[in-house]
């Protein structure tokens, strides 16, 4: 009775995404868990691009809905072949890596609360439960790669939050607008065939599927792009048409490498008075000479005509008579691709896109001595920032969801604030 109670509660909390309270006076304090105030809800703004973009979101039908999740589904298998990629690998690697950077005390995120009760809760919560100091760089990675993280609270009455479970993008739906009288009510469902980890087949409803309320989800996203609500944006998807562009001029130029770059031979054939309807035999004749050599094996006496070394394939061979008269062997040179600023260019463009100076990816020489990107670079410091604002948002949330489990309410329960490093 006493979980049924907790989870009335919480869902209570939770049912605005906005939780407000008296912090004395006339002052209030308000945890915008869910980014409500910096997102456009009204389905009508925007509308342009939605019925003209691939990309439509729900509010439009079932099949819409249907149609948005394999469109995601088809991002998502764009963004596992970018990071196969050297360039965006390393640009994963360096967001996770600026975004999680440690204090001069030696802490990835500081605490900070009036009440040493509040700070020592929250410190064992994120240092000793959620392990954050090697949890948080690979929560942040997945974040800046797919736009989403998932991450489920396991829950207990008594002690709070005692364990998280990352949870696949690709099976995770956000569900909003179920309830008619609380339009920011929110359920997550998990759309997989069979539940893996025992805690999830115990929120396994009638119908098959595993649903969760919004207390029992931190949703990490990237919400910068009206049209892809109620889910985020990758950091990649800005540089995902680039991306193919560099990865298909690649491959043009290595395919020019291999089979057009060679230098090739010309062979000027003598056929002195030969008859005109003997030429073409007379010619195959000297190709097949010179293509392959006889060979006998000396164990089995088998007769092979093996492959000479040189690969004569690409070679041209012409048959000449009269004034052009005598075998001539002529050097033809290979044709002459410039690609290199055609890569260049693009990968400019691809370096633009993902936010990252040039210079610290190793292209340039000159970073200078400073120990971070984020201090080499104004502008790359700001996108940390705003990345580090959400990760922070959702942060927040799973601290209130721990104190108020463990007994703190009204004023208390937002008395503290937690950052990252930049």
């Amino acid at each position: 009775m006493a979980q049924t109670s907790l989870r009335a509660r919480l869902q209570r909390l939770f049912s605005t995404n906005v939780i407000v309270r008296h912090a004395g006076g006339k002052t209030l304090k308000i945890a915008d868990t869910d980014r409500v105030q910096s997102m456009e809800r009204n389905r009508l703004v925007d509308r342009w691009s939605r019925l003209h973009s691939n990309l439509t979101t729900g509010g439009y039908g079932h099949a819409q809905a249907i149609s948005f999740q394999a469109q995601r589904l088809a991002l998502f298998r764009d963004y596992e072949e970018m990071d196969s990629d050297a360039i965006i690998s390393s640009a994963l690697d360096i967001y996770a890596d600026e975004s999680t950077m440690k204090s001069e005390y030696g802490q990835v995120l500081e605490i900070r609360s009036e009440n040493e009760n509040i700070h020592d809760i929250l410190h064992n919560l994120f240092y000793d439960i959620l392990n954050i100091e090697f949890n948080l760089w690979p929560w942040v990675r997945n974040l800046t790669k797919y736009g989403d993280f998932f991450l489920h609270l396991d829950i207990n009455d008594k002690y709070g939050i005692t364990n998280v479970i990352p949870l696949s993008p690709y099976e995770v739906l956000r569900a909003e607008g179920e309830d008619p009288e609380n339009p920011y009510y929110t359920k997550f469902y998990l759309e997989t065939m069979e539940a893996t980890h025992p805690y999830l087949q115990r929120n396994q409803s009638q119908h098959g599927k595993v649903e969760f309320e919004n207390f029992q989800i931190a949703h990490f996203r990237l919400s910068s792009d009206s049209n892809l609500l109620p889910y985020g944006k990758s950091m990649l998807e800005g540089a995902r048409k680039v991306w193919k562009q560099v990865t298909l001029m690649e491959d043009a130029m290595l395919i020019h490498r291999v089979m057009r770059a060679p230098e090739k031979r010309v062979f000027k054939i003598d056929i002195g008075n030969i008859p005109p309807n003997e030429v073409d035999n007379y010619m195959q004749r000297i190709i097949n000479k010179m293509k392959k050599t006889p060979f006998i094996d000396d164990k089995t006496g088998d007769y092979n005509l093996k492959f000479n070394i040189q690969n004569l394939t690409e070679d041209f061979f012409m048959p000449v008579r009269g004034g052009d008269s005598g075998t001539q062997i002529d050097s033809l040179p290979g044709m002459q691709y410039e690609t290199t600023d055609d890569i260049e260019y693009l990968k400019n463009r691809l370096l633009a896109a993902l936010r990252i100076p040039k210079a610290f990816l190793g292209y340039e020489e000159g970073v200078g001595s400073k120990a971070t990107l984020a201090a080499e670079d104004v502008r790359f410091a700001r996108t940390i920032e705003r990345l580090q604002k959400i990760v922070i948002s959702e942060l927040t949330k799973i601290s209130i969801v721990h104190l108020y489990t463990q007994g703190f309410n009204d004023a208390d329960l937002l008395n503290f604030s937690i950052e990252l490093q930049n």
